[in-house]
């Protein structure tokens, strides 16, 4: 059947069905696409020259980002300055390099695996699983458009807390390819079952409390989303207005045991703004409230000064906290002594931060242990569920008025929800201009403020304790999984037709 398509058919077929994930994910969120566009992936590989197999994993990979990550042209277009033209090409190269990197794992799955039933199932599933870690570090990572995001409110949603993201996007990896491989063998296939048990399994998984409440004390939060243009953040003459809004606002929630600030609230330097904010902590410490804010700092060091994307505390709140994963151009700029000056993007304020410290300590507000992470660290499955564990209730702060009204924020939030079900604890997202919400240690929105609005977002949250099987492990044993069901079949198949 598969020699049946047109030879144009199915380049392009793989390319739209890469799309697919992207609306199996947020804001459309029709996860049964996430399972249809793997199984016409497997399909398309079946019988497959190497060759033809890594253009075929390259299109739909690049169908996945391009329809999925297009947003990164809004921040380079828009805020940076760069003409439609040139901004688009950057956006796609950039797309189109994330979404080749399926290919290699393609090439392999073709020249080795797929000759067996168990290679065409479990071998697929493993080269899905390793393109996505891959995706988690190289070049410093884009863990973006994961197929286990469409699970969150979806069947599989009970396996995020024991096998993480990773994990769960193996088993609709190994459920597509069974699938397809059934039909296009016109016979069901062994693995069907155990998919069948990966299935069944999430409602018993479903009803253990991986962690547990601290105590019955709920703490009463205030989250500030200030909707300040990006065109504006950082120009002197708005400086007072912005200042004005987080100071006045914060003055009448502080019969609240917690305040918190998006990213970079503050558009001067942490060392520069005293005057400001020293009345702020000494009203805040008065009234037993602990403020939490974004704000850029910097360190002067042995030949340069490093400035650092901050998170710090006032109050009866303590601790502070620098970003580790920076973006690349947005944060940093790779290769700055070529690019700077080429284009405005290269040169956007605050595009020089340094990355903080590794294993830094969590913040405390009252006698609430908050592990912080700022803007798109929340989108590293590993790094969250590493350190979550010292933590009583997680929090994210991010600045998505860079993406504009693309779906971008929209599945930031989607990921940061992931991370609160993963690791069975409170989240707390604050952001400039939304989506500001509190999530529940399963996953669900409890409340949240509308996206491009001024306003405050009120709730309660609970200390929670206790560490799930994927904060204990991260994702290492799918991986090591996965890493030997490829060596397995490949050596297999090499005993069988040495090259």
């Amino acid at each position: 059947m598969q020699r049946a398509l047109h030879p144009f058919m199915a380049p392009a077929l793989a390319f739209a069905s890469g799309s697919l994930i992207t609306f199996s994910l947020s804001p459309f969120d029709l996860w049964p696409l996430a399972i249809l566009a793997l199984s016409i992936l497997h399909y398309l590989l079946a019988d497959s020259s190497p060759r033809k197999a890594a253009w075929i994993g390259g299109l739909f990979g690049c169908g996945q980002y391009l329809s999925g990550a297009y947003w990164v042209y809004v921040s380079i277009h828009e805020h940076g300055g760069a003409s439609p033209f040139l901004a688009g090409l950057m956006t796609a190269g950039f797309c189109i390099g994330i979404g080749l990197l399926l290919a290699p794992f393609t090439w392999v799955y073709s020249r080795r695996l797929q000759q067996t039933a168990a290679g065409a199932t479990f071998g697929f599933a493993a080269i899905w699983l390793l393109n996505e870690w891959l995706k988690t570090w190289f070049l410093t990572g884009f863990p973006w458009l994961f197929v286990a995001y469409s699970q969150l409110d979806a069947p599989l949603a009970a396996w995020a807390p024991v096998t993480g993201t990773l994990g769960i996007g193996f088993i609709l990896a190994l459920t597509a390819a069974a699938i397809s491989y059934s039909l296009r063998q016109r016979k069901p296939v062994w693995s069907l079952v155990l998919i069948a048990l990966f299935w069944l399994a999430p409602f018993y998984a479903g009803t253990i409390q991986w962690t547990q409440p601290v105590n019955d004390k709920a703490y009463r939060v205030a989250m500030l989303q200030a909707n300040i243009p990006q065109a504006q953040k950082w120009q002197a003459a708005y400086r007072p207005g912005i200042l004005a809004f987080y100071r006045d606002t914060t003055q009448q929630l502080q019969d609240h045991d917690l305040v918190i600030w998006p990213e970079t609230a503050i558009p001067e330097y942490l060392q520069d703004a005293g005057a400001f904010l020293a009345p702020i902590g000494r009203s805040s410490s008065a009234h037993g409230t602990a403020l939490i804010f974004g704000i850029p700092s910097y360190q002067e060091q042995e030949n340069h000064v490093a400035i650092y994307n901050t998170l710090a505390t006032l109050g009866m709140a303590q601790g502070i906290y620098h970003k580790q994963k920076l973006v690349p151009f947005g944060e940093y700029v790779p290769l700055q002594s070529l690019l700077r000056g080429l284009i405005a993007f290269f040169d956007l304020p605050m595009s020089s931060f340094s990355p903080g410290p590794a294993k830094q300590p969590p913040l405390q507000a009252q006698d609430l242990t908050i592990m912080p992470y700022i803007c798109y660290e929340v989108v590293y499955p590993d790094f969250v569920t590493r350190s979550a564990g010292k933590a009583d209730v997680l929090l994210t702060v991010s600045n998505d008025t860079w993406f504009g009204e693309s779906i971008g924020p929209i599945q930031h939030l989607q990921m940061a929800r992931m991370r609160a079900l993963e690791t069975g604890r409170y989240m707390l997202r604050a952001t400039n201009n939304g989506v500001t919400a509190i999530i529940g240690p399963d996953g669900s929105v409890i409340k949240r403020l509308p996206q491009f609005t001024r306003g405050v977002l009120t709730g309660e949250v609970y200390a929670r304790r206790g560490l799930t099987p994927v904060m204990q492990y991260g994702t290492l044993p799918a991986l090591i999984l996965s890493i030997l069901i490829v060596a397995g079949l490949m050596f297999r198949a090499t005993q069988r037709s040495p090259v």
